[in-house]
Parts: structure tokens; sequence; C-alpha cells
């Protein structure tokens, strides 16, 4: 049966499976893995290196893939020199330490034959920055020793598919799909459907957050808007009846000073045609009678000023003073 390898052991694999490691690194059941040069993030795309003194910042809900510090040979040839007849495979685990600070990682293995530099993945959960220094342990191999039938018949990097061998650095994902999937062939749940808000609350930190303050500042908006819509509405009630009252007001102003300029029109008319006519019947009398045309033109004179007086008089005088 498989057996898990205690520190003395580890130990003897250093130098042939386990390559550039630091002794003080070695657990009871087990070797502290630190960060390497190279860094993916997910995020951005971005592939990135970090230097000795150097220090890696991951942002609260990012991910990035990162390679190992340290280098290992897997392969027969290698294992043979310490457990002759054996082979190894590994577990990844996460470090509690990481744990603690809001680091989220996902357990994986190393299988037997496989060589390179390891990759792994890990988010930050928490609500703060993330740092990591350079060569700073991250998380931890557990070696499994495998003799008789737990040999596997064709170790890692023997098959086609075993694509992810002899990995320096970061190897990204070499799974593929068409360039061109038609809609029936793809089967997808409907997230369309569901709350947005409820997506954001089930997706995990920052995004609950976001999505419980989404909701609060929705359910405030929504008081706001109700208030604006009633202030709205009272406005344009009071506007309204405002408008009527100015043109009522309006149409009886109209109505007042039209009927007020025809009853003064037909009275001054009237005047003026009434006054002409005395004048004129006068100045015909006069002239019968003998008188000159120079009397007739001084009397004609001051009967244009009485009919001018009578006008004034008339326009003066409102028809509703008593």
């Amino acid at each position: 049966m498989a057996r898990i390898l205690p520190d003395k052991d580890i130990l003897r694999l250093f130098g042939t499976v386990i390559l550039n490691a630091d002794e003080r690194r070695v657990n009871p059941n087990g070797i502290e893995i630190r960060l390497g040069r190279h860094v993916l993030f997910q995020s951005t795309d971005e592939e990135k290196e970090l230097e000795p003194g150097m220090y890696l910042k991951v942002l609260p809900g990012e991910s990035v893939t990162i390679s190992s510090f340290e280098r290992f040979d897997f392969k027969s040839d290698a294992i043979h020199r310490v457990f002759p007849g054996c082979n190894l495979m590994a577990f990844i685990t996460p470090t509690t330490t990481m744990m603690r600070e809001g680091i989220m990682q996902s357990s994986t293995k190393v299988d037997s034959g496989w060589a390179g530099t390891l990759n792994w993945g890990l988010r930050n959960s928490s609500i703060r920055d993330f740092i990591l220094g350079y060569g700073e342990p991250i998380f931890k191999l557990t070696f499994f020793l495998l003799e008789g039938d737990e040999i596997p018949a064709i170790p890692y990097g023997e098959r086609p598919d075993d694509r992810y061998q002899n990995t320096d650095g970061i190897l990204r994902s070499t799974r593929s799909i068409p360039a061109s999937i038609s809609k029936k062939h793809i089967v997808s749940s409907s997230s369309e459907r569901i709350d947005p808000k409820k997506q954001l609350r089930e997706a995990g930190y920052p995004f609950d957050h976001i999505g419980r303050e989404l909701a609060d500042l929705q359910g405030k908006w929504e008081v706001v808007s109700n208030d604006v819509l009633l202030v709205k509405g009272a406005i344009t009630e009071e506007t309204k009846k405002l408008s009527d009252k100015v043109d009522e007001s309006e149409r009886s102003v109209l109505e007042k000073v039209e009927s007020l300029f025809n009853q003064k029109f037909l009275q001054v008319s009237g005047a003026i045609v009434g006054c002409l006519t005395i004048v004129y019947g006068a100045l015909s009398f006069l002239k019968d009678r003998g008188f000159s045309g120079s009397a007739l033109a001084w009397i004609a004179l001051i009967g244009g000023f009485g009919i001018l007086f009578v006008i004034y008089l008339l326009s003066r005088k409102s028809p509703h003073s008593r």
C-alpha cells in the first residue's frame, strides 16, 4: 500500500527528485513549496516575472496562476536513485497560513513520471490586497511512495495527451474548443433569467458585498424617485391651475377692454357726428342770415374746439362711474 513519506525520506529526495529546495521548508509529512519567478494574472491575461526582493500583489477578488521556485523530477530514473523499484506521486494542498489570510486554493496532484516547475492557482477572497514575497512558501507537497502494483503501467509524459511535461514557468491551458459552435449544441443554464443581484450575492466576496450595496442603493433610489415623481406631479398640477387662472384672467381683461373700447368708440363717434352736424347746421343758418366768411371761420374754429372738449370729457368719463 502506498505510504506517505516522512521528513527524513523527503530530505533524501533533494538534489534528484526535488531541485532548488530549502531544507527548512520540510514538514513532518511534506514540504512547503515557494513562489517562483513567473505569474499570470487571469483578470488581465498578463504574464509578469518576479525577481529576488520583489513582491506579488493580488487584489481582492483577483485570481492568479503562479509557478514554483522548486523544480521536480518524478521520472523513474530520478526516483530509482533513492527508492529502487519504486515510483512517486504527490498531492498539492494549501497551507493553513494562506487559508487564514482569505486565500482560496484547490488541491490537485502530481502524477508519477511528471517533471518541471509546478503551476498552481490562487484567488484572493479577502477584503485586502494580498502581498506575497518572491520565494515565500505558498502551498504544500505531500509525497506518496508507490510500490509493486501501485506503479502505473504508463507514467505521465508517455501518452499523447500529456501536454504539461517539462513545464518551465507558466504553461497555459492546452484545452481547445471549436471556433464556431451552433446554439443547438450548447447546453447552458438560464443565467439571464436570474436576478443579477442574486448572482452577485452568491458569487462570494467582494461581489456579495457589492450586491448588497446595490440592493440598498436601489431601495433608496426608488424612495427618492417616488418622492421626485410626487413633487413633479404636484408642481405640474399647480402649474396647470395657475396657467388656467392666467388664461381666464386674460380672457376676462380682454373682454372688458374690448367692451370698454366699443362703448368709448360709439360715444366718441356719436359725439363727433352730432357736433359736426350741429356746427354745419349753425354755419348754414348764419350764412343765410348774411354773416361774412371771416365770422363764419371764427364760429367754425370755436365749434371745433368745443367738439375736442366734448371728446376729451367723454374719454375721461367711465361708463361705470356714478
